[in-house]
């Protein structure tokens, strides 16, 4: 006889599905938070609490649960709501777009386990009331109750401050769990059986490891529910709580695991803690997709509406973990120098943009498929479309085409966030990305051969985007630790692999031409500055030495100088005697004389330093004169005494000479000697330290590897690497010293290098001056505007206060006519000032047009000149801050009236137009003569005669380019909307003809 029979699960199934199948906390909190976007909330926060018993809090605005929704979803274990399909409401959208479902199995909601046994879960969905339950996870972990045996506390509330004294009794009624207590005897029974076979088990596992047994399962779970560790003050972040929203969930957790606690408790010197943290923030930092462009959103790439947060709190004050403020994003790795930046299709052909030491290539650059590799086109199995975005940078210093300044800080930002990572939607897919993860064998390939294959995960930012509607076959496996290997991963995987090999051989890697083509060039550029960098710190050594020496002579030869005036009123010579005493004083003044005299003048000396090297130079001319007339004075006295031994007298005055000159070798013998001694103690204690630094970075390694955290590959290419970078900085410490001693060793004036090229940056300094002036302008523009808002009100208010007899005079009405135009132009020039949040935004042509019509309405009328604007510049729009694009145009149109001032009064004209893709302001004034169009966006050049600064074109170009766009001046008319001056400026991604 044939029969059947059903599976049946214990409790513990629960265990396995959640806490179990979940890596890391960090992928936990990635779950849920995917679980709130799946509920359309706008905002989700993980807050987590000190106290004797820290509490960590989930708070969202999404549409929440009713109570039959929790009971008949949220407590059933992979329910069919993630994948039936069905559409969610519009008002529990709450005016979003509709949302990709990220949850796949419907048991994302059990990873809260991970976090911390304890949980109080409080939802609230629109018109409907709060809606409370109390669940312990530990539950789950006795394989001998079944799930029909463990009752979930819960209940509605019609305000949420009625939770709290009703608390308690919802952990009695979860204790029933462990006590059996309740009305049914049948299932107390069975509870009761069920514990004790759990602690049973317990004992004799313990006995079996030869260990004493420790507390009962049954009993440490009743001494957990005894004091309820949840307080008011872990919802008091809660948007429902504070009245901002009608609708979202809470999830309070308690007995919160350690990953979390060294969030608030951050122990020094614990290594463990601190990997903790680096892995938590490494992992939950970019959980919105950065890389997507908002000038140019594709439908692959998008940044959905959706913020997070992780704060720590001590007390009342919080710290922030993670969030999007904390975040990188695409703008500020656009300035890197290798790009690659593109989209692959169905068929795995990659079509994009790359830029390669810092220059974008020319058009579309296309990289096939590998040949061996055949793309399903089947449903079940087939890739799809995907976006393809990564930045890097050179891993040394001589090879970089960056500025110093930015260099560093592209290698601040990648100890944080380098990693090649997957958003599916714009969130992301775990664990792709962490160092830890290697799956697209960057690594792998890289410990074959780093030069030719270039990338690295450590110096490299980058991501791939897919969609679950346009990759439905990239699924997640269970425990959310990848994606299922199934075929259109692997083909995934060898597409995006052979793009980064071919990318790397033909534009980055050691095997490029390009690089094998413009490394020379560009370590010759890097050893330049370098050199720069170096004999400006010679210059600032030498100007602080003149600086110390000015004050010490400027003291000491007036001093000398009238030692000198005494001692001619006092000579007197008779004898051959006097004459060997009045050599010897001279000798002794010419060396003082000497031993005062300064190292070369620094060209940029002013105000009380220039006064007192003039002072010091004239008394030192003084000085060398009085020894001049001493000298010839002492020559005729010779000649009139005919001394009897001239001899005797040039071997004794060769003898003291010899004396003095033997006198200061030793006196810069000492010097040296000291100096040298000094030196070779500091390069003895220098050798000690770079010896031992290796050492000290190459342990942690070889122990990883003991532990079995890491392979023996990834070991070694991790030493490779500590080797790569100590020789390279071992190189830029000792090198230079080798090579200034090899310069002293063949007589090259270091000192004199330090002054050369001093001119160039007297001027750069100047230049940089001018700048800070300018900046002090604009700041002083600023707060004026601040002020001159509120006298506006107050006189507004004034005139409007006015008697009628008095407002219809002639004169009220002039006040108020200047008043008005006063208040327009403080209107129009609200969005140029730099204060207050500086907003991205899409301007369309029209706007700008229509801005500067009302901003130059005076001018235009009194000048007679026609603003006109075509229908191409109406309909285009770019993506940037308005205060960064109006002052541009206001610059042209400004100095397009000013010019057409030459023209007969009527016709004069500018154009705002689009031609060949570019907008061009264009007017029909005298235009700009050829000499001056070099020096056109040159800081204070200008041509006016009146009110000229020369600062608005040089403002336009630094403004375009803050945001990647150009401006160029069109030399020649032909094509052009009219035949004056005409200015072009390339937008990046702007969109026109209505797009």
């Amino acid at each position: 006889m044939i029969e059947t029979a059903s599976f049946q699960a214990r409790a513990r199934t629960v265990d396995h599905l959640g806490r179990e199948q979940i890596a890391d906390t960090p992928t936990a909190i990635s779950e849920l938070w995917k679980n709130s976007f799946d509920a359309y909330a706008r905002s989700v926060s993980l807050e987590i609490y000190d106290g004797a018993s820290p509490v960590a809090a989930l708070l969202d605005d999404g549409h929440g649960m009713s109570k039959t929704e929790f009971i008949e979803k949220w407590l059933v274990i992979g329910t069919e709501s993630k994948i039936s399909g069905t559409p969610v409401p519009v008002e529990d959208r709450d005016g979003l777009p509709v949302r990709p479902k990220l949850g796949q199995k419907g048991i994302g909601r059990l990873s809260c386990a991970n976090l911390g046994p304890l949980l109080l879960l409080v939802t609230k969905r629109r018109s409907s009331p709060f809606l409370a339950a109390i669940l312990d996870w530990r539950l789950f972990e006795n394989p001998f109750l079944n799930f029909s045996d463990i009752a979930v506390p819960h209940l509605e509330l019609g305000d949420l401050s009625e939770l709290w004294p009703i608390l308690p009794g919802m952990i009695e009624a979860l204790r029933s769990n462990v006590t059996g207590e309740g009305k049914d005897a049948a299932r107390g029974q069975r509870v009761k059986a069920a514990w004790s076979a759990m602690d049973e088990l317990h004992e004799a596992q313990a006995r079996e490891r030869g260990e004493t047994p420790g507390q009962r399962p049954s009993l440490a779970i009743l001494d957990a529910l005894k004091t309820p560790a949840f307080s008011s003050r872990h919802l008091s972040t809660w948007t429902v709580a504070e009245g901002a929203s009608v609708h979202g969930t809470a999830m309070l957790v308690g007995d919160i695991n350690y990953d979390l606690i060294v969030q608030i408790h951050k122990p020094d010197g614990d290594a463990t803690a601190k990997a903790a943290r680096d892995k938590f923030f490494e992992t939950l930092s970019s959980f919105v997709d950065p890389f997507v462009d908002p000038a140019n959103a594709s439908t692959i790439a998008k940044r959905p509406d959706f913020t997070y947060q992780v704060r720590s709190w001590i007390g009342d004050k919080p710290s922030q973990v993670v969030g999007l403020d904390k975040q990188f994003d695409r703008r500020m790795l656009d300035g890197m120098e290798h790009i690659i930046d593109g989209a692959v299709d169905a068929n795995g052909v990659f079509r994009g943009r790359i830029k390669a030491f810092g220059v974008w290539q020319d058009g579309i650059v296309t990289i096939e498929p590998p040949l061996d590799v055949r793309l399903s086109r089947r449903p079940d199995s087939e890739l799809g479309v995907f976006h393809v975005y990564i930045a890097a940078m050179e891993f040394a210093r001589l090879n970089t085409t960056l500025p110093p300044a930015e260099f560093t800080r592209y290698e601040e930002l990648a100890e944080r966030y380098s990693g090649f990572m997957i958003f599916r939607d714009g969130l992301r897919v775990l664990p792709y990305g962490r160092t830890d993860n290697d799956f697209f064998e960057i690594e792998y390939r890289r410990s074959k051969h780093a030069g030719r294959e270039f990338w690295n995960h450590r110096q490299m930012f980058g991501r791939i985007a897919i969609t679950r509607d346009g990759n439905p076959n990239l699924k997640d496996k269970a425990g959310r630790e990848g994606l299922l290997d199934n075929r259109a991963a692997k083909s995934l995987k060898q597409v995006v692999s052979h793009i980064l090999q071919a990318t790397a051989r033909r534009y980055f890697g050691s095997d490029s031409s390009i690089r094998q083509e413009n490394l020379p060039e560009i370590r010759a550029g890097n050893k330049g500055k370098k050199a720069a960098e170096e004999r400006k710190k010679l210059q600032v050594r030498h100007g602080r030495k003149f600086r110390t020496m000015l004050k010490e002579q400027g003291v000491a030869v007036p001093a000398l100088r009238r030692e000198l005036d005494n001692f001619v009123v006092r000579m007197a010579i008779s004898d051959e005697d006097d004459v060997l005493e009045a050599q010897k004083a001279l000798e002794s003044f010419r060396d003082r004389a000497a031993d005062l005299k300064l190292p070369a003048k620094p060209r940029d000396l002013s105000g009380n330093l220039a006064e007192r090297y003039i002072a010091y130079r004239d008394d030192m001319q003084a000085v060398q004169a009085a020894l001049t007339d001493v000298a010839t004075s002492l020559e005729r006295e010779v000649e009139r005494l005919n001394p009897k031994d001239p001899r005797a007298l040039l071997l004794q005055q060769a003898e003291r000479h010899g004396a003095q000159i033997r006198g200061r070798i030793q006196g810069w013998k000492r010097k040296i000697d000291a100096l040298q001694k000094s030196e070779f103690d500091r390069l003895s204690k220098l050798y000690s330290e770079r010896n031992k630094e290796y050492a000290a970075a190459s342990t942690p390694v070889i122990a990883r590897f003991d532990r079995g955290e890491i392979d023996y590959p990834t070991a070694r290419r991790e030493l490779d690497e500590l080797k790569e970078r100590h020789v390279d900085e071992n190189s830029q410490v000792f090198e230079p010293y080798v090579a200034a001693l090899e310069n002293l060793s063949e007589s090259i004036d270091l000192e004199h290098l330090a002054s050369f090229g001093s001119d160039e940056n007297r001027e750069l300094r100047t230049e940089l001056d001018r700048l800070n002036s300018l900046a002090q302008l604009g700041i002083a523009v600023e707060i004026a505007g601040h002020e001159m808002q509120d006298y506006e009100e107050m006189i507004g208010g004034g005139i409007r206060a006015l008697p009628p007899e008095v407002a219809e005079t002639r004169a009220v009405r002039d006040i108020a006519f200047g008043y008005e135009g006063l208040t327009d132009q403080l209107r129009f020039l609200t969005p140029l000032r730099l204060a207050g949040m500086r907003l991205q935004r899409w301007i369309a042509g029209a706007e700008i047009h229509e801005y500067l019509a009302k901003f130059f309405k005076l001018q235009l009328a009194r000048g007679g000149v026609n603003l006109e604007a075509t229908t191409a510049f109406s309909e285009m729009r770019t993506f940037d801050q308005p205060s960064r694009l109006m002052p541009v145009f206001i610059n042209l149109v400004n100095n397009s009236i000013y010019w057409l001032g030459s023209r007969p009064a009527e016709d004069r004209r500018i154009i705002l137009d689009i031609v060949g893709g570019d907008v061009v302001v264009s007017d029909n004034g005298p235009g700009v003569p050829p000499e001056d169009q070099e020096s056109l966006f040159t800081l204070f050049f200008t041509r006016k005669s009146v009110g000229g600064r020369g600062v608005g074109l040089y403002l336009c170009k630094a403004n375009l380019a803050a945001g990647g766009h150009r401006i160029r001046y069109v030399a020649s008319p032909e094509g052009m909307p009219l035949s004056g001056a005409n200015f072009a400026i390339t937008f990046k991604g702007a969109l026109q003809n209505g797009e």
